[in-house]
């Protein structure tokens, strides 16, 4: 049996209020996910994702959806890249009186 290195994809994930919940958004899959907490929300969408790339495994899929989504997987200490927003942050400035 030939063993298979093990890898990971990177995804970008959307983080948003809304109302008295969070919800998460991964662009790269179109899957989302909620929860009370952003970290709750990060949390539920990787147990969401993780489900779907099992599925698209067992489903023979997963190079065909990858491919059509421009996604691959990453192996070793490969640096990672975000392609766009990256994360924002909230800041008091002082203003002139």
């Amino acid at each position: 049996m030939e063993k298979v290195e093990a890898g990971y994809v990177a995804v970008e994930v959307v983080v948003t209020k809304e109302g008295n919940q969070y919800s998460s958004w991964s662009p790269e899959f179109d899957i989302a996910s909620c929860g009370d907490s952003p970290e709750e929300a990060v949390k539920n969408l990787g147990d969401a994702l993780e489900l779907y790339l099992n599925i698209l495994e067992e489903e023979g899929e997963r190079e065909q959806v990858f491919k059509e989504r421009g996604i691959r997987i990453i192996h070793g200490d490969e640096t990672v890249i975000p392609s766009s927003f990256v994360t924002q942050y909230r800041q008091k400035l002082p203003t002139p009186v």
